[in-house]
């Protein structure tokens, strides 16, 4: 079956869901940062963030490369 007809038939899921979160959801998850600073201090926070960071990136790269999979996937079909 062609990824068209997969798409077509509700058949194709991405590899991965790792979207971005919703605004509620992300006010959520700052208010909880916040949180933890006035309990841990800044510089716990501190001390963490770059791996926080760097696991957004990587989702974020994720969601691309799944994209670019799936336009390339069409483009080959038209041919």
């Amino acid at each position: 079956m062609s990824i068209l007809h997969e798409i077509y038939g509700g058949g194709y899921a991405p590899s991965e869901s790792l979207e971005k979160l919703p605004e509620e959801l992300n006010d959520k998850w700052w208010t909880f940062f916040e949180e933890v600073e006035k309990v841990m201090g800044l510089e716990f926070i501190e001390q963490h963030w770059d791996a926080l960071m760097e696991a957004d990136l990587y989702r974020d790269f994720a969601n691309f490369r799944e994209g670019f999979r799936l336009g390339v996937a069409l483009m080959m079909e038209l041919r």
